[in-house]
């Protein structure tokens, strides 16, 4: 038989994958333009940021 202590791990484990598939659904649209979307920095490719701290930067500014 579960107990109080099971419950709220039970609750709290739900919760827990329910905001993390929401945080996953939430992606900001931001289109390349050949320029890294947090300093400028000139790219050759697809990628909107030239490195995964200005990924973050940006995310932090705009999310």
């Amino acid at each position: 038989m579960a107990d109080n202590i099971d419950r709220a791990n039970d609750i709290t484990e739900k919760l827990k994958e329910r905001q993390i598939k929401a945080a996953r659904a939430n992606t900001s649209v931001a289109d390349a333009t050949g320029y890294c979307l947090n300093c400028g920095e000139d790219l050759n490719d697809s990628r909107r940021w030239c490195d995964a701290s200005c990924r973050d930067d940006w995310e932090k500014l705009n999310g």
